[in-house]
């Protein structure tokens, strides 16, 4: 009786030991349901978890719009601020609220449009909708300005010197658009337009460029340097960001 109960005993703790111990897939690692650790303080970085609200508001040249649409002839303003239909509102109006847009990067287009739907103005505003925050976004329709994104190479001209390097093209992405490409001796990638957009010009502001000197071809590139610049675009005017970039001499055969 003994050694049955004995053997009772120490089957019930195999048991419970394989449900404790042996499951093939182990222990469950906690979900963290924040953004991956990157070392900045976690106040830094938006979380993107539940959707967030929009509030957009636009003058005309700095003027409200409630005189200043009559003195540019416009009557709407076309808002697309997410998925689907663009809202069209009056233009005296002066602002929308966009409620329940998911949380994420969002380029708001706003469009300034005569009484027969024809453009005056239009932009692009990127904006960072956060979650469970009402973020603001305010778009000044004036006469827009371009900006030219140039580069030298070891302190001189790309055209007589990138032949002398081994790079071959420059990749510049300016902040709020697509990347865009040129080869090395071009020397300069110039923004006159909205990617997409039926006017030329770039809305009035301050912006951030960041440049990519590369070698290579086809789909083998590889990345030489990453600079960043900033530069300032005015109504009517042009701006310029300027990218010194440094480059290794072509090898040169024995």
């Amino acid at each position: 009786m003994q050694a049955i109960r004995s053997l009772t005993l120490l089957l019930s703790a195999l048991g419970l030991a394989g449900v404790l111990g042996c499951s093939s897939n182990g222990p469950t690692a906690p979900t963290d349901a924040g953004v991956p650790d990157t070392g900045e303080d976690a106040g830094d970085v938006p979380l993107f978890i539940g959707p967030g609200n929009l509030n957009v508001t636009w003058t005309i040249n700095g003027n409200p719009p409630a005189t200043e649409c009559a003195v540019v002839g416009a009557a709407f303003v076309e808002i697309q601020a997410s998925f689907g239909n663009a809202t069209r509102l009056p233009c005296t109006q002066g602002m929308v609220s966009k409620m329940m847009l998911p949380a994420n990067r969002l380029n708001v287009g706003a469009r300034l449009l005569r009484a027969d739907g024809t453009p005056i103005y239009e932009y692009v505003i990127p904006t960072t909708i956060l979650s469970d925050q009402t973020v603001d976004a305010t778009i000044n329709f004036e006469p827009p300005g371009t900006l030219r994104v140039r580069w030298t190479v070891n302190g001189n001209a790309p055209a007589s010197e990138c032949p002398t390097t081994t790079a071959t093209r420059v990749i510049i992405r300016l902040e709020g658009f697509d990347a865009l490409a040129a080869t090395c001796s071009t020397g300069r990638i110039s923004y006159a337009r909205v990617p997409g957009a039926r006017l030329t010009g770039l809305q009035p502001g301050h912006y951030v460029a960041t440049g990519e000197i590369q070698s290579g071809s086809g789909s083998n590139y590889r990345t030489i340097q990453t600079l960043r610049g900033e530069g300032d675009v005015t109504s009517g005017a042009m701006g310029e960001i300027v990218l010194p970039f440094e480059a290794p001499p072509l090898p040169v055969d024995p």
